[in-house]
């Protein structure tokens, strides 16, 4: 595919096209294809090269344009009107070329430009030798989780899968991981499409002669078996999604209930979380209820009240149930006398907010309501946090304040 050009169009912003064309999109144009969505955060890493932000673009071999907006000292926003683009981009990873890297991460409203906001990044790891019994979605992204945040799944070829997944540059890479298979188990080693690796500290960025860490911090063993040659991506049908926050002015909360047949328990939790994506409350509470959908229902009421007892004006209302949220938006009916009386009553509550906004979500962008309907069902009585979250929550936030992905496998 021949290159692209690149039109500067001011001191900070430009159209990567082909044909050129020549114009200062403003964010309303933007929000016509959904900037917001699909756009990653970049930032320039290594030695002066001749080369330029034109060359590492080249590299993605895009189908389609991307905006690209200089933000200063070698970061850039780039927006995508594809999203087949965006997800190729993103599931590509690091961008190395003549002692340069272009590192990118998804952009979300408030995202600091510093080192620290860009110290993770994508690559793609193959699993040698893994017997194919084990070549499943479920099984891939477990081993894959011991080395980073898994995004993607390649197992087109016959001999070996591969994993993309997300990892912070600033720990040593994982060199594999020791798989229980109920017989003794077997050491899994892992090789990463890297172009180098400090053999080391095994990190990435530097070689080993420049190497800023005198003594390697664990035991693992760094060279050439850990590096793999790169090869094009034959994903499986594979989704990704994040959490997202709110716009500015509103509160979001993401609700969940759970019924755990085996015990008989049920109960519902849920949190509130501002436009910078900051904790605010959460609750989580038994129901008596035998039902997994009144355990929904009975969350989103639980939630609903929260917001009102804390002021709240405007409220962005998230439920991995897509029944709940349909009968919410009056899209379906309630069925059963019970689930008619407690809608009869949320649409109550709802009168008390100036807007409302309600949508379905995966449970993959609802962890943190998912854990807290957890904690309910073995609770014995109603419990709320605020302002702080309780300790068990804070690795679902931290994941989400920076918009981490996690993969789902839609057919």
């Amino acid at each position: 595919m021949a290159a692209l050009p690149l039109v500067l169009i001011s001191p900070w912003t430009a159209f990567y096209s082909q044909p050129a064309e020549y114009f200062r999109p403003v964010e309303h144009e933007l929000q016509e294809f959904g900037w917001k969505k699909r756009s990653l955060l970049g930032k320039l890493f290594g030695k002066k090269s001749v080369l330029s932000i034109h060359d590492m673009i080249d590299k993605w071999d895009l189908d389609n344009s991307v905006i690209v907006k200089f933000l200063g000292d070698e970061f850039y926003l780039f927006s995508f009107p594809l999203e087949s683009d965006f997800i190729k981009v993103w599931s590509h990873g690091t961008v190395f070329a003549e002692g340069l890297c272009l590192a990118v991460r998804r952009w979300c409203p408030g995202l600091e430009l510093d080192s620290k906001s860009m110290s993770y990044t994508q690559m793609w790891m193959k699993l040698p030798d893994l017997d194919r019994c084990y070549w499943t979605n479920e099984v891939l992204s477990m081993m894959a989780s011991s080395a980073g945040q898994p995004i993607a799944i390649d197992t087109s070829s016959s001999d070996e899968a591969r994993v993309c997944i997300e990892v912070d540059v600033n720990e040593p890479l994982v060199t594999g991981v020791h798989v229980d298979d109920g017989e003794g188990g077997f050491w899994q080693s892992f090789r990463y499409e890297i172009p180098g690796l400090c053999f080391h500290c095994g990190r990435i960025g530097h070689k080993r002669e420049y190497c800023p860490h005198p003594r390697r911090r664990n035991k693992q063993t760094y060279g050439s078996h850990n590096l793999a040659p790169r090869r094009e991506h034959g994903l499986r049908p594979l989704r990704y999604f994040s959490w997202h926050r709110p716009d500015a002015g509103w509160v979001k909360l993401n609700f969940d209930g759970s019924f755990k047949g085996r015990t008989g328990r049920a109960g519902g939790g849920g949190l509130l979380r501002d436009a910078q994506g900051s904790f605010i409350a959460a609750f989580a509470t038994p129901l008596d209820t035998s039902n997994s959908l009144m355990a929904e229902i009975g969350a989103l009421e639980g939630g609903l009240r929260l917001a009102l007892k804390l002021n709240v004006e405007r409220i962005f209302i998230e439920g991995d149930s897509k029944i709940t949220i349909e009968m919410l938006n009056g899209k379906r009916e309630a069925t059963g006398e019970e689930e008619k009386s407690l809608m009869t009553h949320i649409r109550e509550l709802l009168q008390g907010f100036q807007e409302v906004t309600a949508r379905h979500e995966f449970r993959e962008a609802n962890r943190p309501a998912d854990h807290l309907a957890n904690i309910a069902t073995q609770a014995h009585e109603p419990m709320e946090w605020h302002p702080h979250p309780p300790h068990s929550l804070l690795p679902f936030l931290h994941h989400d304040q920076f918009s981490r992905v996690v993969p789902r496998l839609v057919l």
